[in-house]
């Protein structure tokens, strides 16, 4: 048929013929008829052809079929009843889409494209599609459709369900749908239509909101009415005990004092007051996390012993300051000091820094321990070594962190007005520990006269200090003083220090820190851009967000500064931990750069985001960093490794025995770098973290970014201008636990769990055996002839005394057992039956496929999903997926007698711990410098 002569007719039935049969063939021959999409255009034009919508949909077809999406919307929405936007094909999805993603990007759109999205959304809905659809109308930013939507979808539960979907926004359209979704969870709640595991997400969202009253308020009601909200499972109090503990984690000091602040005082609920603020505070969880950690610690002294060996002081004191470091990771939190205690002559040669991150180890050593806190710093504070006292006040800080004391503080206060920098600097670091996110208006004035005095040291530690202090705060106005600070300032270590203290106050600002951002990046001093770096990266934590990831990369190839490319690349590991599967394919390229400085920062970057996870692809492209040419590479592939690996074994990931043979044969060698070294101490400390029971972890049991980690780690990888801040990874580590709580905030003894896995999987580790070197003997040079003689010899006298023996009816073990260079080779020695006995002893034995462990509980990561609930047991937790952390149990049989440990009885002996030399230093004197003492050491080395 020749659509061209029909189209050129007067008679508009030909015409309209034409068109159907072209509108039947146009999926097959759209190439062919689209040269007649002139004439057919026109005919759509026409007001007089009584077919124009025919044409238009034709139209539409074939300007879709030439990929004109925009022209071929505009023709279906004028063919009226031709386009059926009901039908699931391709040609309705496609144009469907293209409407939607326009009217996303600009805003703006016609009435007819407006009124199409909404019958789309209408219909999704009619399908009972809500969520799709209520995604869509907050891609389109339409909080009046949302509205719409949410009140005509009568589903229990349904706003916990979508507030995933309101937290993908940002800025003030996130906080108009947060807002509207508070309102219609409270109906929800009163209802009973919110899951006790969902109770938190609620209280998150106004956390985001900054709501602190809202949250006193359902807190008191839960405790004070209990039928205000209709729960499905526990009891009231439990819900409230247990949103406490979640809001803890959040360590917000200022917003947690307003909840406090907000709580009634009443005298008839003043017991279960007290209750809620001891979680509120993290008074509880400090005391269950150290009953745990003491008394569930696998510190292997064996391990240690290898760390001290293995580093070789005479090369340099930073090698001794290694192995405190190490020491300190590996037993953080469990109170233990025997190795110290067996090496307190070791301990003691060190001096000026090295003193002082030495005593302020002993923070991470007595993690939690707050009430024998002063005791075991007595010691050190009493010396007259500034760097000692520096390092104790540095130590309290890190066992105090956060908990707001006021007579702590103005015990630093007092230590901040002394005459010796270190004392100065140790105090500025314990303060904005021990306040940590307080934004303390005196404590920012007393840094800013330090810094302002631009002195290198305690400048610094002002510095650092300022950035502990007003953590989280996003305050602008802060960050445009510290800007000016730095500006001000000729001190490399100020400018840094002040640069990464914004970076920390802008946390999860995410676009309302963009005009910091930006005058940091454009700044011509490299020190500003470095702290750039990682304040985009602090202020969009955890999003994984396309458009920052670009600027990153941007950046670690473009910028002239080696230190902050190598910063650009690290931030990737804040920016991605919670999408941490996808980061090695990031980092595949920079992994292969020549600079050795972005190689650093891949391998850190990865263990950052990795961090506890054993994943595969990121343990394989750190691998080959073990043996990269350059040292301090090797040194971030190992303290990356260390983060990834910890607390795992063989059996949890194959990759882990050949990457620890690898990094064996690294310690063996005699003669690697000092750099290299202080890897290996800082790798074995963080595997066996915490005596086996600590890890890192940037994010809470929710899924969400945890302030106090992420600022811990961004001081800790200040290491590579300032060894001290090594410590600060202790505010960044979490215990790999399951700790349940009765309603009186005990543990009860007889809740087990049951894991559905081996339990060598995920067991601890046996401890390594000590090794003992065989003397070996000296071997005397022999000729061949002289060799065979003894040979002949040796065999005559063996047969002799086996006849004799023979004679006697006796072979004795002895004289039978001659090693197989001095036998002939035609005697061959048979295997005895004490070695076969040892054999079979060796041999593996069966073990079940599931065993009981007790609450308190070590569960790591990877075990979670292997842990059951034993059914008909007296305690059941609240959260019944929450398989971490602290957690409260409903006791089926509250009645009756309980065997509970009771977390309010204080330890009847406090061990007053030292690290240092008791005999003061003579006054005004300067520490003499570190010299081994290689008889010394030896002696030590005896058994």
């Amino acid at each position: 048929m020749n659509f061209n002569t029909l189209l050129l007719e007067k008679d508009n039935d030909l015409r309209s013929l034409a068109l159907r049969e072209m509108l039947n063939q146009v999926d097959q021959n759209w190439s062919e008829i689209s040269e007649l999409l002139s004439q057919i255009e026109t005919l759509s034009e026409d007001p007089k052809f009584p077919e124009r919508q025919l044409a238009s949909y034709l139209c539409a077809k074939i300007q879709y079929h030439l990929d004109n999406f925009d022209e071929s919307l505009n023709y279906a929405l004028q063919s009226g009843q031709y386009w059926q936007s009901d039908l699931n094909d391709k040609f309705n999805q496609c144009l469907i889409k293209h409407c939607i993603e326009q009217y996303r990007q600009s805003g703006k759109a016609s009435e007819e494209r407006i009124r199409l999205i909404k019958h789309i959304l209408q219909l999704s809905c009619g399908q009972n599609n809500h969520i799709s659809a209520i995604g869509v109308a907050v891609e389109c930013k339409r909080i009046d459709w949302v509205s719409e939507i949410l009140d005509k979808w009568d589903y229990p539960g349904k706003m916990i369900s979508v507030l995933h979907l309101f937290n993908t926004q940002r800025g003030e359209f996130k906080e108009q749908l947060l807002r509207l979704s508070v309102d219609l969870i409270y109906k929800e709640a009163k209802q009973g239509q919110i899951p006790n595991e969902e109770w938190g997400q609620f209280v998150t969202v106004l956390i985001q909101l900054g709501e602190a009253i809202k949250v006193a308020e359902i807190l008191w009601t839960l405790v004070t009415n209990e039928n205000h909200y209709k729960l499905q499972t526990g009891t009231p109090l439990l819900l409230a005990e247990q949103l406490c503990i979640d809001l803890a984690q959040n360590q917000k000091p200022q917003f947690i004092q307003k909840i406090i602040a907000a709580l009634p005082i009443d005298q008839q609920f003043q017991e279960v007051r007290d209750k809620l603020i001891k979680l509120l505070s993290g008074e509880q969880q400090r005391k269950a996390y150290l009953y745990f950690l003491k008394n569930h610690r696998q510190v292997d002294v064996e391990i240690l012993n290898k760390i001290k060996g293995a580093n070789d002081p005479k090369q340099s004191s930073v090698l001794h300051g290694a192995c405190m470091f190490g020491h300190a990771l590996a037993t953080a939190g469990t109170q233990d000091t025997t190795f110290l205690q067996a090496n307190q002559q070791w301990a003691t040669k060190c001096n000026y820094w090295q003193r002082f991150t030495a005593t302020s180890t002993l923070g991470m050593i007595h993690k939690y321990n707050i009430e024998e806190s002063q005791q075991i710093m007595a010691t050190h504070l009493a010396q007259t070594n500034p760097f000692e006292i520096g390092g104790a006040l540095y130590g309290l800080g890190l066992i105090h962190f956060g908990t707001q004391d006021q007579q702590l503080l103005l015990k630093f206060s007092d230590h901040m007005k002394s005459q010796k920098e270190q004392i100065i600097h140790g105090a500025c670091l314990g303060s904005g520990l021990v306040a940590f996110a307080s934004e303390d208006e005196k404590l920012n004035q007393d840094y800013h006269n330090l810094v302002s005095k631009n002195e290198s040291v305690y400048g610094e530690g002002a510095s650092i200090g300022y950035g502990l202090l007003n953590a989280g705060s996003g305050s602008i106005e802060q960050c445009k003083r510290l800007l000016v600070l730095a500006s001000q300032s000729d001190k490399d270590k100020i400018v840094r220090t002040l640069s990464l203290s914004i970076a920390c106050i802008l946390f999860h600002q995410e676009d309302k820190a963009d005009v910091i951002i930006d005058q940091m990046l454009q700044s011509n001093d490299p020190l500003i851009r470095y702290g750039g770096c990682f304040t985009l990266a602090f202020a969009y934590v955890g999003t994984g967000s396309n458009k920052i990831i670009q600027k990153l990369l941007s950046i670690s190839v473009n910028d002239v500064s080696e230190d902050v490319r190598r910063a650009a690349v690290i931030s990737f590991g804040f920016l991605m931990f919670k999408n941490y599967e996808a980061l090695p394919k990031i980092m595949r390229l920079l992994t292969l750069s020549y600079n050795p400085h972005i190689r650093y920062g891949t391998a850190i970057a990865l263990g950052i985001a990795c961090a506890g996870t054993l994943y595969a692809d990121a343990i394989s492209a750190i691998e080959p960093m073990l043996t990269d040419t350059v040292d301090f590479v090797r040194q971030g592939a190992l303290i990356a490794l260390g983060m990834i690996l910890s607390q795992g074994n063989k059996d949890q990931e194959p990759k882990f025995e050949p990457v620890m043979k690898s990094i064996n044969e690294i310690a063996a060698k005699k003669h690697e770098t000092v750099l290299t070294k202080l890897g290996l101490a800082i790798f074995q400390g963080l595997l066996d973290c915490g005596g086996r029971n600590l890890t890192v972890s940037l994010q809470s049991r929710q899924g969400v970014p945890k302030l106090n980690a992420c600022v811990g780690m961004l001081w800790f990888l200040n290491y590579w201008y300032w060894y001290p801040c090594l410590s600060m990874i202790s505010i960044a580590l979490q215990p790999v636990a399951f700790i349940g709580l009765n309603e009186n905030l005990d543990i009860p003894r007889d809740f087990q769990l049951q894991c559905n896995t081996k339990q060598s999987v995920f067991d601890y580790p046996p401890p390594q055996k000590k090794s003992e070197k065989p003397i070996a003997e000296k071997k005397t040079v022999q000729l061949s002839t002289t060799q065979k003689v003894r040979a002949r010899t040796n065999k005559k006298d063996l047969e002799k005394r086996q006849i004799d023996s023979a004679s006697q009816g006796v072979i004795s073990r002895e004289q039978s057992k001659m090693s197989l260079e001095q036998q002939p080779s035609e005697i061959i020695r048979q295997p005895s039956l004490i070695e076969e006995q040892d054999k079979k002893q060796a041999a593996p034995k069966d073990e079940p496929n599931q065993y009981i462990i007790s609450n308190p509980c070590r569960i790591l990561d990877k075990q979670k999903k292997h842990i059951q609930l034993l059914e008909g047991s007296r305690y059941q937790p609240l959260l019944k997926d929450r398989k971490q952390g602290v957690v409260m149990l409903i006791d089926s049989e509250p009645t009756q007698p309980a065997d509970v440990i009771s977390l309010t009885i204080k330890p009847k002996q406090p061990i007053i711990e030292q690290v240092v030399n008791q005999q003061p230093a003579p006054p005004n004197q300067v520490p003499e410098e570190f010299v081994f003492d290689e008889a010394l050491q030896n002696e030590e080395q005896k058994p």
